[in-house]
């Protein structure tokens, strides 16, 4: 068992009791032990037999002054490592040196500052002192220049507070600008993303009209071209929704939804994908799953980023299976791939927006990481949960979307 630190002792030679007090009350909320001595018999008694880690010492001392009690330590093998501090008036300047020859260590000048006290005491023990413990100084009773400074400090402190406060709030409305022009900017750029799908949609309907006496390949080619283009358009409404999430300007339309009014027609477009990259894409929905209350745009965009993003990184043979099922006064939504797996770094930055772009997943091209961010959003403003598990890079990948069942009264 490992033993606790040791509590420091600071041995106080001060003849002025009320002084001898107030520096007590400072050193102890520093978390270290005192014992105060009045006179200088009793200050070299209690040195040798303490053998304090630091003595704060007052020159003009009653019985011994401060100068012969630092020498006699000084020169004894026993106590001359002890760390002297001498406590002198402003004009014994003669004493500071004096002190300084008899092998003081440091000295301060009354009145003194309890914050300079307190920075020379941490500096001669070359300690960072523990958590502080409140003890009442009892400054009414401190000698008038003594509280001068005390009181001096405390404005100090409170002064440098109220900067640093201003400083905080300055930097949270900061924050909150930076907030407001990203979400501005979010916005601005998904709906100038979107609005070229109009007249892209238009032209590929005359051309697919217009092909239907036209070579096989022709047509081939362009329904190929309108599944990639129905696929974009898509990921990009994903980005939109997402955005306007991120950015409130969208609330979710909540209503009780069944699973099987969902999840087939949000499956369709990963079906004809999964056909297309020659991977095994199968979906279990049980009829008779309780509802949840959910916005079923939003859930039906989560299942879709979800399931498109197992295809996607499926290799050609592979299989994914997407299963609905009730766990936990919950309907879990888990997809279930053969795919590239994941390391521990890469789960860790799923759900992340845009680190994907950053390279730091090496799947292939990926659509600025923001599918399964949407579903962890989207889980989250519906008071769900989402799990990725993976035993590896290589062997697959388990992505787990939760959202609360609805119980009839």
């Amino acid at each position: 068992m490992k033993e606790e630190a040791r509590q420091q002792t600071v041995l106080i030679a001060e003849d002025e009791a009320l002084l001898a007090k107030a520096i007590a009350a400072t050193i102890n909320l520093e978390g270290l032990q005192t014992v105060i001595a009045t006179d200088g018999e009793q200050a070299l008694e209690l040195a040798r037999s303490m053998r304090p880690d630091l003595i704060l010492l007052d020159v003009m001392m009653p019985g011994r002054s401060g100068i012969e009690i630092c020498a006699t330590l000084k020169t004894d093998p026993e106590t001359a490592n002890i760390p002297v501090v001498m406590l002198t008036a402003r004009t014994q300047k003669e004493d500071q040196a004096i002190g300084m020859a008899a092998g003081a260590d440091a000295y301060i000048t009354k009145p003194f500052s309890p914050v300079g006290l307190i920075d020379l005491v941490k500096k001669v023990l070359g300690r960072t002192a523990p958590e502080p413990r409140y003890q009442g100084p009892g400054l009414l009773t401190m000698p008038h220049d003594q509280l001068v400074v005390y009181a001096r400090d405390l404005k100090e402190l409170f002064q440098r507070e109220q900067l640093q406060r201003k400083a905080l709030e300055e930097a949270h409305r900061r924050l909150d600008e930076l907030d407001r022009l990203k979400a501005a900017f979010l916005g601005a750029v998904t709906h100038d993303l979107l609005t070229p799908f109009a007249a892209i949609g238009v032209a590929l309907e005359v051309l697919q009209r217009e092909s239907q006496d036209c070579d096989p390949e022709l047509r081939m080619a362009l329904d190929d071209l309108a599944t990639h283009i129905a696929g974009l358009h898509r990921q990009i409404s994903g980005v939109v929704k997402f955005a306007e999430l991120m950015s409130k300007k969208r609330e979710p339309h909540l209503g009780a939804v069944s699973m099987d009014q969902v999840i087939p027609p949000a499956m369709q477009p990963i079906a004809v994908l999964a056909q297309g990259r020659g991977v095994d894409f199968r979906v279990f929905v049980p009829p008779d799953l309780p509802r949840i209350r959910v916005d079923p745009d939003l859930l039906a965009e989560a299942v879709f980023q979800v399931a498109h993003n197992a295809v996607k990184f499926t290799p050609p043979g592979g299989r994914v299976t997407v299963k609905i099922f009730e766990r936990d006064a919950a309907i879990v939504i888990e997809a279930e791939d053969t795919g590239a797996g994941l390391t521990e770094e890469q789960k860790t930055l799923l759900g992340q927006p845009f680190e994907q772009a950053a390279a730091k997943l090496q799947h292939g091209q990926q659509f600025l990481g923001l599918g399964w961010t949407f579903a962890r959003y989207v889980a989250e403003v519906h008071g769900g949960w989402t799990r990725v598990e993976s035993p590896g890079p290589g062997r697959g990948s388990t992505f787990s979307l939760g959202l609360p069942v609805i119980r009839e009264a």
